[in-house]
């Protein structure tokens, strides 16, 4: 392809932005990065229309790659901003980054993203390095020092968890993806195929796949049509604890692709301390209690009707990115959903399995967590509740990647 043709992609991805067709924008320069992948030019230009499409550009394969050409500035600004989640850009960040600290030493973003780097590694004692070199820079970065901290906490924790491998319940790890996604997939093995968890993938259900018919009767006269990729995250989790018992298996942690984990798993679920008879524990660092992380130096459990008092009010999505589930949660999950149909989000809908009124009722009234759990208890009443937890520290962390459940419900609406 020449010249001619790449003026005409660009002359073509200008048309549907001027047409608001943002996706076939989309299409045009990326087609053109196919040609001249290193273009940062072309890179922002894709970014520009990826962002008002309502997409995240680092989830963008050919936006990274260009993004790697971009001028300092914005180079920084979107790292700065994307955390560098992406395994197969952290040497060259790393690289980068470094050669910029040689002329700018005392550059807190700089400082910020290597630690980020650090963290994205496991590498605590590099991380918690950098972020207070970061705050020594910059006092007015007060998310700097809860960085810093939480770094020093896992520090700690990591040699703990090392000397307590032995013995215990055996378990999985079960992540959702779709088919689609290979990008994805390959991270995620590389990140847990190593370990000595086997790690099982499980099929995601592709919502916007589903006919229509279907999609209604799933949802029932309360759902909405237009959420296709809500009912397909829900159905993909619903399909790993399907599989718990095809696999054998008696305990499962259960991930989607968006994740990384924050310490290398424990060989068994021993060192966390989950009593018998539990059924759920979340181990995401969305909904992890808010406990002074200095005096942390073993995992605790924490009752999820305890927990959910310092959820932050304002916050939407507790998040199904990484919990726990025992054989026996997994057989009353499935009977509770084929009763109740799959109307909202997952994460929710665990939440609401896990606490009963009394304990939705203690939830701050002007929070957004009670006005969903309250409204789902009425909606889905239910006597049995799940005996849940909530692990500290968490030992998942969500990254900073276009959400598929988001996506296609923008994709396909009613």
């Amino acid at each position: 392809m020449g010249q001619d043709e790449i003026a005409t992609l660009q002359m073509d991805a200008l048309a549907a932005r001027a047409a608001g067709d943002h996706g076939r924008a989309v299409l045009a320069w990326r087609a053109a990065l196919a040609v001249r992948p290193d273009d940062w030019r072309l890179g922002l230009e894709l970014k520009r229309d990826l962002k008002t499409g309502q997409h995240y550009p680092d989830s963008d394969a050919s936006f990274r790659r260009a993004a790697r050409s971009l001028p300092d500035a914005e180079w920084l600004a979107h790292y700065a901003a994307l955390y560098a989640f992406h395994m197969d850009d952290l040497a060259w960040l790393e690289k980068r980054s470094a050669v910029l600290l040689r002329d700018r030493p005392d550059d807190a973003v700089l400082l910020t993203l290597r630690g980020d780097v650090a963290r994205q590694r496991r590498d605590w004692a590099l991380a918690a390095a950098s972020f207070d070199a970061a705050q020594r820079c910059d006092l007015a970065l007060p998310e700097i020092a809860d960085k810093a901290q939480a770094a020093r906490m896992y520090a700690r924790l990591g040699p703990w968890l090392a000397s307590h491998q032995e013995g215990g319940p055996a378990y999985a790890v079960a992540v959702v993806n779709l088919d689609r996604n290979g990008e994805r997939r390959a991270v995620i093995e590389a990140l847990f195929g190593n370990g000595p968890v086997p790690l099982h993938r499980v099929p995601a259900v592709e919502g916007s796949r589903l006919p229509l018919a279907a999609v209604q009767r799933l949802l029932g006269e309360a759902g909405d049509p237009a959420r296709v990729g809500t009912l397909g995250c829900f159905l993909s989790h619903a399909a790993a604890w399907d599989s718990m018992a095809r696999l054998g298996l008696g305990h499962m942690l259960v991930v989607e692709d968006d994740v990384i984990p924050l310490l290398p798993l424990p060989a068994t679920i021993a060192p966390l301390g989950l009593p018998p008879g539990y059924d759920l524990c979340f181990v995401n660092d969305r909904m992890e209690p808010r406990i002074d992380p200095d005096g942390v130096d073993i995992f605790s459990l924490h009752a999820l009707p305890d927990a959910m008092q310092g959820f932050p009010p304002d916050d939407n999505a507790p998040g199904g990115d990484g919990y726990i589930v025992s054989a026996a949660g997994a057989v009353k999950l499935l009977r509770w959903v084929a009763a109740d149909g799959f109307t909202g989000d997952v994460d929710w809908r665990l939440l609401a399995y896990g606490m009963d009124g009394a304990a939705i009722a203690g939830l701050p009234r002007h929070a957004f967590s009670f006005t969903t759990l309250d409204r789902m208890q009425h909606d889905i009443p239910r006597l049995d509740r799940l005996q849940a937890y909530v692990l500290h520290p968490a030992l998942i962390r969500t990254v900073g990647v276009s959400s598929d459940r988001e996506d296609e419900d923008r994709e396909r609406p009613a």
